[in-house]
Order: structure tokens, then C-alpha cells, then sequence
């Protein structure tokens, strides 16, 4: 019997590659980023005047010039995006966590029992996690959706925005898992269209609300399996790149990874040149909706910090489908997983800190908060400092502006 991953591949009416392996995949997600607006660009004159402000801090406290290093980068950075110097303080910083199942955990490839995601979700809504910890010591709020969870906690709906107000779980879950995607696609047309809009309307809300920095994330065993593909796809990398092994997996559960990852990704190159549709096939309910939060925030002009594989990926693809979002973006701490780290090298940008963190997406972004809230934080300090010294009008050549 012929292996139905090794099917011939073509194309479909509207020139979208096909695999006669899925059905589903002759559609177009042609919905994907239509009507998505044009993303602004920082304001590149305001962090200028951040980064001379900087640099007459330290003449006045004698200080070297770039002595605050990535601290006064920052300051810049978020001068830029909130097109103001000195930035503003960061007064409600919100993390958008998505909790998903991925049907390729179905392929043996990790070590946990059914109802994991399930479990690890209520650990965070209970505080009892190193998300949580850490969101709650960054004074960072917590939004927890149920996008695509696929056993829940007793059997019932672990409910949208845990803790955090009423429920309003039939707009927000997706799926109950999302595909396996080493057979099957992750989502359908129509779920990956849902899913990217839940995304958006996620970052609208919380920015109604106040919000002045995102943090998105996913929480859900297979997650950054999904992500592996995802980068793999959209960079014409080859499963062995993107593979990660540094949770301890032992050389069987390496191999089973590396062929799932190998499968999926055979299923999925042919649609590597529309990163809507590699979502949609390899990605799933959590990577797209990251993605939807990721262009709002860009268009509505607020600061996110990105950290993990999921997000990582997700923001490879949402820079696909906008681009000039990644001016937009933050990335908090060098995750060791593989295809977080080659996402990040093909979006040009650099992490803020190395924590070598590999618990659930956004951790390691909760403590580049608290950077980032210091950055701020230290250049008004520093500007009340300078000018007690006497030097807050020194003259600063042009060329001190870089």
C-alpha cells in the first residue's frame, strides 16, 4: 500500500499547492490577510531623541558612553513605539496566553499522560506554575484562553480568560485539539480564519482596556512540535535543524520527534510560500491567534514582547503576512529550542536576556518585563540625576545620535 505522505503534489484552481493527502488543503485561506491595514512604523525620530538624552545622562554623570548597554537600547526601542521620549512608564502590561492540544503529541513523542495540557493549564489558573510566578512577580496580567484544548480538567471546559472575568467560551475555542499534522492538517479553512481573528480581537480588547504591553503565548503539549514545522516550512530548513532534544529526550523519543517532524513537514511545503496556509496546515488554533496578536498590536501600535518556540514561530509568520510588524516586537529571552532560535536570527532581532528557559511560552518574556519596566524607569531616574548635576542642557553633537 502506498504511503499516502509520499503523495504526488500539485496545485489547486487558484494556484495554491496542494497534497492529495488532505483533502482540506485544496482550499484557500484566501481570507488570511485581507483587510489586515497597513502596519505603521515606529517613530525613528523619537528614539533619537531617547538615544541623545541618553548620552547626555552620561556626560553629566560622567559615565561612558553606552554604559546602560541593552537598558538604554530599550529606552529607545520603546521611545519608538510609543513615539515619545522619555517613554512613558509601563503602567499595564498583559500576557495573552493560548492553550492548545496538538494532535502529533498522539505520535509518542513526549513523555506525559493524556489530560497534560489539561493539567498544566489548571496549575497556572491555580498559581502554582513558573508562568504564573512569574507573570505575577513581573506585575504582569494574566489572560488565559482556551483556543483548542482537547481533554479538560474533570471532564468540563477549563473556560476563556481563567480567572479573570465571565466566560465567553463558544466565541473563543476553535476545536477540541488541533489536528495531527504529521496526517492531517491542524485546522480548516474556516477554523485558521477564526482563530487569526480571535487573535486580533484578543489584542483589541486588551488594548481598549489600557493595555501598553503584550506578552503572547502558548500553553499545550506539541506546541513547539507544531512550531518546528511551522519555521521549517517558512525557512526551507530540514527537520534535523529545527528538532530540539534539550528537555531529556531519550534517543528513541528523538528519533520518533525527528520523523514526526519529517512527515508533517513533507505534508506542508508545498504551501511554504503563503505563510497563511502553513499556519493553517502545520501550525494550529494557538500558533494562528498568536499570529492575530501579533499584526493587531503592530497596528495598533503597542509594544509585545515574544519568547518561546510558539511564539517565535507564529511571529515568523505574522511578519509574512505584515510586514514591518517586527518593529513592533521585543524578544525577551534566547529560548535554547532550535526554531525559536532561527526564527528569531530571519526576523533580525535579538533577545533581550538568556535564561535558557523551556517551560511554557511567554516565562521567559515575564522576566524581560521587569527589564523593560527597569529600562524606563532608569532613564527618568537618571534624567532627574543628570539634571541635579547640572548637565540636563549639555550639547550633544549630531553625531552622538545613532
Amino acid at each position: 500500500m502506498e504511503n499516502p505522505l509520499t503523495a504526488a503534489t500539485g496545485a489547486s484552481s487558484d494556484g495554491e499547492p496542494t497534497a492529495e493527502v488532505s483533502p482540506a488543503a485544496t482550499a484557500s485561506w484566501a481570507s488570511g490577510s485581507a483587510g489586515i491595514g497597513e502596519v505603521p512604523e515606529p517613530d525613528a525620530a523619537a528614539a533619537a531623541v531617547e538615544q541623545a538624552a541618553a548620552h547626555r545622562r552620561a556626560l553629566a554623570l560622567n559615565l561612558p558612553r553606552g554604559s546602560l548597554g541593552k537598558l538604554s537600547e530599550v529606552a529607545a526601542w520603546l521611545a519608538a513605539v510609543q513615539g515619545v521620549s522619555p517613554p512613558r512608564p509601563i503602567a499595564r502590561p498583559r500576557a495573552i496566553v493560548l492553550a492548545a492540544d496538538h494532535g502529533i503529541a498522539d505520535a509518542g513523542l513526549y513523555p506525559w499522560p493524556p489530560g497534560a495540557t489539561a493539567r498544566r493549564l489548571a496549575a497556572v489558573i491555580a498559581g502554582a506554575s513558573p508562568l504564573a510566578v512569574l507573570a505575577r512577580r513581573a506585575g504582569v496580567g494574566l489572560r488565559l484562553v482556551d483556543i483548542a484544548v482537547g481533554t479538560t480538567v474533570d471532564g468540563a471546559p477549563v473556560g476563556d480568560d481563567a480567572g479573570t472575568g465571565p466566560s465567553d467560551e463558544e466565541d473563543r475555542r476553535i476545536r477540541t485539539g488541533n489536528g495531527r499534522i504529521d496526517q492531517d492538517d491542524a485546522l480548516t479553512v474556516a477554523e485558521a480564519e477564526r482563530a487569526f481573528v480571535t487573535g486580533r480581537r484578543l489584542a483589541d480588547e486588551e488594548i481598549d482596556a489600557g493595555a501598553d504591553l503584550l506578552i503572547p503565548g502558548a500553553l499545550g503539549v506539541g506546541a513547539d512540535t507544531a512550531a518546528a514545522v511551522v519555521v521549517a516550512a517558512l525557512r526551507d530548513h530540514e527537520p534535523i535543524d529545527v528538532v530540539d532534544r534539550g528537555d531529556g529526550a531519550d534517543d528513541a523519543r528523538w528519533m520518533l520527534r525527528t520523523a514526526a517532524i519529517r512527515d508533517a513537514l513533507r505534508r506542508t511545503r508545498p504551501f511554504a510560500p503563503d505563510a497563511r496556509s502553513v499556519l493553517r496546515v502545520a501550525g494550529g488554533a494557538d500558533l494562528a491567534a498568536i499570529a492575530g496578536v501579533l499584526v493587531q498590536a503592530a497596528i495598533r501600535r503597542t509594544p509585545v514582547i515574544i519568547d518561546g518556540p510558539a511564539a517565535c514561530a507564529a511571529a515568523l509568520a505574522a511578519e509574512r503576512l505584515a510586514p514591518g510588524s517586527r518593529a513592533w516586537w521585543l524578544v525577551g529571552s534566547d529560548c535554547p529550542d532550535p526554531a525559536a532560535r532561527h526564527a528569531v536570527e530571519a526576523l533580525g532581532l535579538s533577545p533581550l536576556v538568556d535564561l535558557k528557559i523551556r517551560v511554557d511560552d511567554a516565562t521567559g518574556a515575564f522576566a524581560a518585563a521587569v527589564l523593560v519596566t527597569a529600562a524606563v524607569e532608569t532613564a527618568a531616574d537618571l534624567d532627574a540625576a543628570a539634571a541635579e548635576a547640572g548637565g540636563a542642557e549639555a550639547d550633544v553633537d549630531a553625531a552622538d545620535i545613532t
